[in-house]
């Protein structure tokens, strides 16, 4: 199956190449690489739209499109990942080094709700097995000290590490100090150009079990680690990952060599790829998935390669050496001469822990769509095995479905299995929902309903789309999930109905696109669209499912900053709903635009605007104007650009005179247009600068007044940052010291439009001389985290600013230039001595007595000490001793809960 990305990026060499090298007009420039997107989107599907019933259901692939015509280099049509790598390391210096003349401190929004969770481990030094570590695929390393405890929450550990896409964890069972984590998430990223699926950055290494980690540096080339496992040889402990290669949003990345099964005998520090070429190629199988049986016979199935080849392939070996290899293609030929599904897919596997000859085994397998040329994936082949992969029996298929045709309808994103530790017969299997077999897959019961969400959640409850199912260690009752809505226990496994529970208490890895906030002052009230989660709405309590208020992937949405009664949420493709007072008031869906549609909302004359222009040119130069709240009431009218790519940012003017809208538009190939009276007769001008890049424009910020503006490109490979002060008539590259990642969002400070913060792909960055010639950046995530940042809106009634993350919730801080960091009315404390040889004084005073915990973090976040204390109303003091640590600058934070309060650095020598 040849993949549509590498169209895509023999397209983006040959014409885009001609494009920057050729004629340097910008109306040339932006003639040809109008025409390289024409060319690739013909590629893709034609029909992304799902029936109106099916809107509660996200949609990960179509996701993927978006994101790669966001970030890709111009000049070549790829995402450059080693350029990403670069800008984490570039974002690290800058930290270690900088003086933050604004002190904005972040405040994180606790979630009950987790994002898509892979990676699951009972911790092996835990003699109870109460602690457990995972990890989301966007949102870093997290452990629960205590999961048989719904109360106990999560603890985040790699805030500040260069990669936060963990895939898979496992431990040396000869040393169980030591745990390996692979980062990389290959579903999402080689079925689609997904970014926020997650890059991996190789396998990391921890010695002091999961306390700090390091990266292998022989495994910095390897993408996607799609299993890891150690295996006890003779006392001596060999590690066996599974690497796959492949385009990361349009770009091959190889390992080195390309795919296959990496052995390390030394702990890591060397790797040797072990399996067989694919018969008839010249390129090992790519691996998906890893298990181990009890006698040490290591089995391995495959996923389809770059070239669509060496899928749906059983391998099984004594010895793990190259040459020891049993091939089974006999499954990948049947679905090949399938009548319909004809494309062989991913393989997940799972060995029976009390009886080394039983394994079981789902592939997956698709077609293509003829009506939008575009790939699905379910699930027709549950296998088992009777004589240790010798031979495989053909199971039963769960037949009580609640949806489409197959248990698995996305079986390329989610599938797998797991095996009681005490009966080679009973097993579960999950896809959309959970179903179990006690009879080894004869027959099959469903045990989860996803669509319970919409209800409160309730015993049968777990998220829809299951990617891992654990066992605690020898036992048969307790069990743990991960989902695209983080981490489900039960304790009754064995039970013909289990009961679940979402244990996601903290467990912040939602990944957010959007995000609006309640126009009254001091309101703890927000909204944001996020992946598989909805919108949630925030009202000072820690989110759950029931904080829904529409289902599916949630997109832009809106509060009326002069009534804040009504608000405005999305789902993709404008489908747009109107609440009241919080309560459901108004729905229409408008069919049109992109995935998470660019919109924004004129809230003095109560009208949306939005992008009507969907992936292939569809509606071609149109705005959609909408009336709030009837939503019935609306119109488009044409920008007469004279193009078919979609409108990347719309922007509504706070400084619209009375009475009308003034609007700005950017597009995906780098136009910008002011309209006046978008309300009623648009007046179109074309402000674009003569040296915008031709690339994706991201956002449109407006200052003080109209003649200030800052406008942002996601793109890879250009100037990323501009602005004018004369209303678009002269524009200044402002990217200064910025490393080339994607900016997303940009957003001035209120009362001067020299200072400004920006959504990057590394967390927030701020600027305060953007009066300046020469523009500088510091990255400004105290008390955040180096993750994606999607969008950042501000509450002008307290400069209140949050900050959309994608794979660690929310966040908001006070953006005062007059004050500086807004702290805690009822905590104040100082440090002394300051700087310190180790001994640390701290004295304040509360307004109010609760339990306050001191937490001491080194720069590269790492959490040092945690104090609890019981604070009593009145003056306190508290002595901690860093006179353990390594000399350098440590941050010193007051919390409550989970919340930070207030922060001091304290400089130890």
């Amino acid at each position: 199956m040849k993949k549509i990305h590498f169209l895509i990026l023999v397209l983006g060499m040959a014409i885009l190449s001609a494009a920057i090298s050729g004629d340097r007009s910008g109306r040339v420039q932006r003639s040809k690489y109008e025409a390289f997107l024409k060319k690739a989107k013909q590629k893709l599907p034609r029909n992304f739209k799902k029936d109106k019933d099916e809107l509660a259901a996200d949609q990960p692939d179509i996701a993927a499109i978006q994101e790669y015509f966001m970030t890709l280099d111009p000049r070549t049509g790829t995402v450059p990942r080693e350029r990403l790598h670069a800008a984490y390391l570039q974002t690290r210096k800058l930290q270690q080094m900088k003086s933050d003349p604004l002190n904005l401190q972040w405040t994180g929004y606790e979630a009950d709700m987790g994002g898509r969770t892979r990676a699951i481990m009972f911790d092996p030094n835990d003699a109870t097995h109460k602690k457990v570590w995972a990890g989301g695929v966007t949102g870093g390393l997290w452990y629960n000290p205590d999961i048989s405890n719904a109360a106990s929450a999560w603890v985040p550990t790699t805030d500040f590490s260069n990669n936060m896409a963990i895939r898979c964890i496992t431990y040396d069972p000869n040393n169980p100090q030591t745990f390996y984590l692979g980062t990389g998430e290959a579903e999402t990223a080689l079925q689609t150009y997904r970014e926020s699926s997650g890059l991996g950055d190789g396998i990391w290494k921890s010695t002091d079990g999961g306390q700090t980690w390091d990266i292998l540096p022989g495994t910095a080339g390897f993408a996607y680690v799609t299993d890891i496992h150690v295996r006890n040889e003779g006392g001596a402990s060999v590690i066996y990952a599974g690497v796959a290669s492949g385009l990361y949003e349009g770009q091959q990345h190889l390992s080195n060599p390309s795919d296959g099964l990496f052995r390390s005998t030394d702990g890591g520090a060397t790797w040797l790829q072990v399996l067989p070429l694919i018969p008839g190629h010249t390129v090992p199988f790519s691996v998906s998935d890893i298990a181990i049986g009890t006698d040490g016979r290591i089995y391995v199935g495959t996923r389809p390669n770059l070239d669509g080849n060496g899928a749906a392939t059983l391998l099984y070996s004594d010895t793990g050496l190259p040459g020891s290899w049993n091939v089974n293609e006999n499954f990948r030929i049947d679905i090949e001469n399938d009548m319909y599904y004809t494309i062989p897919g991913r393989v997940v596997l799972a060995t029976a822990p009390s009886d080394p000859n039983v394994v079981y085994a789902l592939i997956a397998s698709g077609y293509t769509n003829s009506a939008n040329n575009y790939n699905y994936f379910n699930c027709y082949y549950i296998l088992r095995s009777p004589d240790k992969g010798v031979s495989w029996i053909m199971k039963s298929q769960p037949n009580d479905l609640t949806s489409g045709d197959n248990f698995a309808t996305i079986a390329w994103h989610a599938l797998d299995i797991a095996i009681d530790p005490n009966s080679p017969n009973s097993l579960y299997i999950g896809g959309l929902d959970m179903h179990k077999s006690t009879n080894g897959g004869d027959s099959w019961k469903r045990v989860s309903n996803w669509a319970e969400m919409y209800y409160g959640g309730g015993p049968d409850y777990l998220h829809a789309d299951q990617h891992i199912i654990v066992y605690e260690p020898s036992s048969s009752t307790h069990m743990l999930f991960g989902t695209d809505g983080g981490v489900f226990y039960t304790t009754n496994g064995t039970a013909t109905q289990p009961v679940f529970e979402e244990r996601n208490k903290n467990y912040t890895t939602l990944q957010f696109y959007t995000c609006a906030i309640n126009p009254i002052a001091g309101t703890q009230e927000y909204l944001g669209g996020l992946q598989d989660n909805g919108t949630l709405r925030y009202t000072g309590h820690p989110l759950t499912i029931n904080d829904m208020v529409s289902g599916g992937d949630g997109a832009y949405c809106f509060y009326d900053e002069l009534d804040a009664a009504t608000s405005i949420s999305s789902v993709y493709y404008n489908d747009y709903i109107v609440y009241l007072n919080g309560s459901y008031y108004n729905e229409y869906g408008f069919n049109s635009g992109i995935f998470v549609n660019p919109a924004d909302y004129d809230y003095k004359l109560k009208k949306l605007y939005t992008n009507a222009v969907d992936f292939i040119g569809t509606n071609s130069d149109q705005i959609l104007r909408i009336d709030i709240p009837e939503l019935f009431s609306y119109t488009s009218f044409q920008m007469l650009t004279g193009s078919s790519a979609w409108f990347s940012a719309i922007k509504y003017s706070p400084h619209s005179p009375a009475g009308q809208t003034t609007l700005y538009a950017g597009t995906q190939e780098g136009r910008l247009f002011r309209v006046n009276h978008a309300e009623s007769s648009p007046v179109r001008t074309e402000i674009t600068g003569n040296a915008f890049p031709t690339a994706n424009i991201s956002s449109i910020a407006v200052g003080g007044s109209d003649d200030t503006l800052m406008v942002t490109f996601s793109n890879y490979g250009v100037p990323s940052v501009w602005q004018t002060v004369d209303g678009g008539q002269n524009w200044q590259d402002v990217e200064g010291n910025l490393p080339d990642m994607p900016i997303r969002w940009a957003l001035y400070q209120p009362q001067t439009s020299k200072i400004a913060l920006l959504a990057t792909e590394t967390g927030v960055w701020e600027s305060t001389n953007l009066d300046q010639a020469n523009v500088t950046w510091q990255p400004a995530v105290d008390g955040m985290a180096n993750v994606r940042v999607d969008m950042l809106m501000l509450r002008s009634a307290d400069h209140t600013v949050i900050a959309a993350t994608h794979g660690r919730g929310l966040f908001t801080t006070t953006f005062d230039v007059s004050t500086g960091i807004k702290k805690n009315p009822g905590i104040e404390f100082s440090v002394y001595p300051n700087p310190s040889h180790g001994l640390v004084n701290i004295t304040g005073s509360l307004n109010y007595p609760g339990d306050i915990t001191v937490r001491v973090m080194d720069v590269t976040g790492k959490i040092v000490a945690d104090n609890l204390f019981l604070g009593v109303a009145g003056s306190f003091q508290k002595q901690i001793d860093l006179s353990g640590k390594p000399a350098g600058i440590y941050s010193i934070s007051l919390m409550q809960g989970r919340k930070v309060v207030s922060s001091e650095k304290v400089i130890v020598y």
